[in-house]
């Protein structure tokens, strides 16, 4: 939502609307009066522009901005200080809002995510990360809101072979990572942070307490990302298994790079990479924990949803031939405030994963123990692969009855 400026003094350029308001600063839609060209202004508040902490921080956030070169991250055109003292950024204008909002309005529409379009915001994010990476900086706060959508400049999705999202990134959009006011800069600190990010997206090293931080963090906030936008999506369980390496506790357990990173997504998501390419690294002992979207253990807090629709049971001529099998055994009926477990039954799968009733996902695990706290219609999906990588799926049907009723 956007509100009328009040009359804000920034150089030459004309603040016309808030279109948002954070801790530290306001930033303005605005426009500049020499160029008459739309621009974002980003002002520091006047009380924090007093504390030489945080205006450093500020301005070395605009620095940093300039040291990264990439059409995915968001320019910094100029820095200046008003007659207040109060120093400002001019920004790139990003007129199609954030992605936040973007998948939001989608879902209100009942829209799930497909492949093509998972892998062309996994693209445009990798590209926008590998730029902030190479530059010596670490972005520390990679979250929805801080990516943007732009019609200005666009060219279409990088190396999207056709298979343009039309919903989510359109082929006259470019995504844009902006917000680095939580970066870390890698050539000049000794590593050391402490709490900041965004909760859900935050990595486990940078929760409390001084903690070593590198790339990698960017990597656990971007498997969550990713895991956001692909929730309730019919995807491949091998992108769990992608998104799980991303946000493993232990950064030595996650990819190595962003770079590393989107060739496993990628193998994940496209069919004949996934056949001569390289293959998803496997997660290694220990390394498989839930993302953003998964639950923190076998017993899950569960507000089952309305009914979500069914699938086959198993997908494709070819798994005629194939050994493998996969079902659910545990009971249909359910009572809110009572627990129960359901177990896999599988035979010749490499790997699986659970799609929980509240959209959530938990990869490997023989069972699950869901307690419902509402009554209603669910779903309890399983998905998994045999040897030959043919999908197979099961869905369970759960009805639940209140205690009270």
């Amino acid at each position: 939502m956007t509100t009328p400026a009040r009359q804000v003094s920034a150089g030459r350029y004309t603040a016309q609307e808030v279109i948002g308001v954070g801790s530290f600063a306001t930033v303005y839609r605005a426009t500049d009066d020499r160029l008459d060209a739309p621009v974002v202004v980003k002002i520091l508040a006047e009380n924090h522009s007093l504390n030489p902490e945080v205006r450093e921080r500020f301005i070395t956030e605009g620095r940093a901005l300039r040291r990264v070169s990439s059409p995915h991250v968001v320019t910094l055109f100029d820095i200046g200080e008003n007659e207040r003292q109060q120093p400002y950024h001019v920004l790139e204008h990003a007129d199609r809002g954030t992605l936040a909002e973007r998948v939001e309005g989608l879902r209100s529409t009942g829209w799930t995510a497909s492949r093509a379009e998972v892998l062309v915001l996994a693209r445009h994010l990798a590209s926008a990360l590998a730029a902030v990476h190479r530059a010596q900086l670490v972005h520390r706060d990679l979250s929805p809101a801080n990516v943007l959508l732009s019609s200005s400049g666009a060219t279409g999705a990088p190396d999207a072979g056709g298979r343009t999202g039309q919903q989510l990134v359109g082929e006259d959009e470019r995504v844009l990572v902006a917000d680095l006011g939580m970066c870390k800069d890698l050539a000049v600190s000794s590593g050391l942070t402490v709490a900041g990010g965004t909760t859900g997206f935050r990595p486990p090293e940078m929760r409390g307490g001084p903690a070593l931080v590198d790339g990698r963090a960017d990597l656990y906030s971007l498997s969550a990302l990713l895991g956001w936008v692909c929730e309730d999506a019919d995807l491949p369980p091998a992108l769990g298994a992608v998104l799980d390496r991303g946000q493993a506790p232990d950064p030595e357990d996650r990819q190595p790079d962003v770079e590393t990173w989107l060739t496993e997504v990628r193998a994940a998501l496209e069919p004949a990479a996934g056949a001569g390419g390289p293959a998803p690294a496997p997660v290694p002992p220990g390394g498989r924990r839930r993302h953003r979207a998964r639950a923190a253990g076998a017993a899950l807090l569960l507000a089952l949803g309305a009914v979500l629709g069914w699938g086959a049971a198993a997908a494709g001529p070819d798994d005629r031939t194939s050994s493998a099998s996969v079902g659910i055994a545990g009971p249909e009926d359910l009572t809110t405030g009572t627990s129960a477990t359901f177990s896999i039954e599988q035979e010749g799968l490499e790997s699986w994963v659970w799609l929980l009733p509240d959209r959530r996902f938990l990869s490997d695990e023989p069972s699950v123990t869901l307690s419902p706290t509402l009554p209603g219609q669910a779903r309890l999906v399983l998905t998994g692969r045999d040897e030959q990588g043919r999908e197979l799926r099961a869905v369970h049907r759960l009805s639940v009855a209140s205690a009270q009723g």
